[in-house]
């Protein structure tokens, strides 16, 4: 049988607390052992305050386990439960729920000192940490779904850096670099409904929605061609 998310939990706690005493009985460097504790005690923060489980009732007997560090009689007669098969059931349940939101080796790269790695996997599990947070708005809508077909990062160079030219940091640096009168003029012409500036919104929405990407023989254009294409229509109605 697996060993419960709950018991890892506890049994690296002590661990860890066991370790910080020594050292500091001995005037040992405690810096690991410190940044340790401070991951464990997130995940537990979140164990007790955040909803990875929707009933309170659930939650609850996860925590009176714990509290009893781990011990199956002490919660069962803490909660009254029918029994200690059926409390092992339901701990098991709540244990892959656990696990599958602080992620499944999450306290296995704590204890490892691997400490990065473990504080955004856990991030990632629970939330906090999204690609949506960092690229722009509708770019992960254009990606196809989430799918374990590589070992590394290391055949993935050139979509790496298309994910990079669509993060917020990278556009809001590129965006600073252009002259920003004339950008809030462009973002005037796209969102009001000045009539004097009909023909100026419809080149720019037209170019946004790629009328201009193809020449008359269907061939692709590039950026700066797909705008003197547009511009010289512009003019003729200017």
């Amino acid at each position: 049988m697996a060993k419960l998310i709950f018991r890892k939990f506890m049994e690296a706690k002590e661990s860890v607390e066991t370790s910080l005493r020594r050292k500091e009985s001995s005037n040992d460097d405690i810096s690991l052992e410190t940044k340790q504790l401070c991951a464990l005690r997130e995940i537990f923060h979140y164990v007790k305050n955040e909803r990875w489980i929707s009933q309170e009732r659930s939650k609850r007997k996860a925590l009176v386990f714990l509290k009893n560090h781990c011990s199956y009689e002490k919660t069962r007669d803490e909660l009254n439960a029918s029994s200690k098969n059926s409390l092992e059931v339901s701990l098991s349940y709540l244990s892959k729920k656990l696990e599958a939101k602080i992620g499944k080796n999450t306290i296995e790269l704590i204890m490892e000192g691997r400490l990065d790695e473990a504080r955004i996997q856990f991030e990632t599990g629970t939330g906090k940490l999204n690609p949506r947070g960092y690229l722009i708005e509708g770019f992960t809508n254009l990606l196809p779904p989430p799918v374990h077909s590589h070992s590394t990062l290391l055949t993935c160079e050139r979509e790496i850096k298309l994910l990079l030219a669509f993060t917020l940091n990278h556009l809001t640096g590129l965006a600073a670099k252009y002259n920003q009168e004339n950008l809030s003029y462009l973002m005037y012409v796209l969102t009001s409904t000045d009539r004097g500036l009909a023909n100026d919104r419809r080149v720019l929405y037209q170019l946004l929605k790629g009328e201009y990407s193809r020449d008359a023989s269907g061939e692709s254009l590039n950026l700066n061609s797909q705008i003197a294409m547009a511009l010289e229509e512009y003019s003729k109605n200017f």
